[in-house]
């Protein structure tokens, strides 16, 4: 029975390590901190370089802008990582006024911000990693760069 326990133990073990969250632990830690920090300083700046923006048309980034505008400054009461599941709305993919959009990077994981306002305002962004293994949020970016 002993010897059961400790197989289920170490099985356990091993599926978590093989967790993207589980490996990746630190370094979304520093995401977190660097997420949180640009937040509470409502530094607009800081906030957009956690963004893959690279390929995102002007005005797109001046939408983004804006919705950053609403949330940046609340205080964040909780920051989490989860795996994908594949659903549709995980990814980026459609087409608006003939042109394909992408996602910016390849998704990884989906950051959940809980903030500590009366209605538990909560904001679901999927992130990937970057040619330079820097975690970032992804953005929308157009498919053919020649519709730019």
């Amino acid at each position: 029975m002993k010897r059961h326990v400790w197989l289920s133990v170490i099985l356990f073990i091993l599926m978590t390590a093989c967790s993207d969250t589980f490996i990746y632990q630190k370094s979304l830690s520093q995401f977190s901190e660097r997420f949180a920090k640009a937040n509470s300083d409502e530094d607009m700046d800081a906030m957009l370089s956690l963004y893959a923006t690279e390929g995102l048309k002007e005005r797109d980034l001046a939408i983004l802008k804006t919705a950053l505008s609403f949330e940046i400054g609340l205080p964040i009461q909780s920051l989490s990582f989860q795996e994908l599941s594949g659903a549709p709305e995980e990814s980026i993919a459609y087409e608006h006024e003939s042109i394909e959009y992408k996602a910016s990077l390849a998704p990884k994981l989906r950051m959940l911000v809980t903030y500590a306002d009366k209605g538990q305002l909560r904001s679901k962004f999927s992130i990937g990693r970057n040619s330079k293994k820097e975690w970032k949020i992804i953005t929308a970016i157009p498919k053919n760069k020649k519709q730019d």
